[in-house]
């Protein structure tokens, strides 16, 4: 290997380093901004449907059916009703751990309770 051989591969080699952290910088920013305008498109869409769902707002008729089927108003002279299966209840006899569940015994005693249900907890269950 002659001497200018050399001296070419040590300036290509100088090259190379020297343009590696600028190209570097350039994906990374490259990518963020894909990522960037990926989220923007979905932010669009995103206030697209709000904007939808306002305009659905702005009709009397949309109110009512959704005050009717949310918060189950009815109209005057109406008989409003709900019907509650039994599926729906969940016969808890007890709480987490063996403490009463809510509602059960008084305040105090339930605060009692959990303090001992967490006395009983091991060092192994501890996050």
């Amino acid at each position: 290997m002659t001497g200018r051989a050399a001296l070419l591969a040590l300036v290509l080699a100088v090259l190379l380093v020297s343009y590696s952290y600028p190209l570097r910088t350039w994906y990374d920013q490259h990518n963020e901004r894909r990522q960037l305008e990926q989220e923007a498109a979905a932010l669009r869409d995103r206030v697209q449907e709000l904007e939808t769902e306002l305009e659905l707002w702005e009709d009397p008729a949309y109110v009512a059916s959704q005050a009717r089927e949310r918060l189950h108003y009815v109209m005057p002279g109406e008989e409003g009703y709900i019907v509650v299966s039994e599926e729906d209840e969940s016969d808890e006899e007890e709480g987490p751990e063996g403490v009463p569940p809510v509602g059960e015994g008084e305040w105090h005693e339930r605060l009692w309770n959990s303090v001992q249900a967490a006395d009983e907890i091991s060092e192994d269950e501890l996050p």
